[in-house]
């Protein structure tokens, strides 16, 4: 994926979700060898909660229009209406 997106190699998936479009998609949970929940947020949880979407910083700049194009084509507002875009 890394070389799709011209990036670096990814140090790890929790990495991998500092390049992805949006803070409030770049969360990812899993159910440890322990039985425990583990999230990963390395964006955080505000944007989530708020129900907020915002780009992240690569894609408020450098993509910002493939950032506004995905935001239209998975018609998000549409479905939940009470999300706002914000950035």
């Amino acid at each position: 994926m890394h070389e799709r997106n011209g990036d670096d190699p990814y140090l790890s998936a929790t990495d991998a979700m500092r390049f992805w479009p949006e803070t409030a998609t770049a969360i990812a949970a899993r159910r440890s060898n322990g039985d425990e929940c583990e999230v990963a947020a390395p964006l955080g949880f505000d944007d989530l909660m708020a129900l907020v979407l915002r780009p992240t910083p690569r894609f408020a700049d450098d993509k910002r229009r493939e950032y506004e194009s995905r935001l239209l084509s998975k018609g998000w507002i549409h479905t939940w209406p009470l999300l706002q875009t914000q950035g």
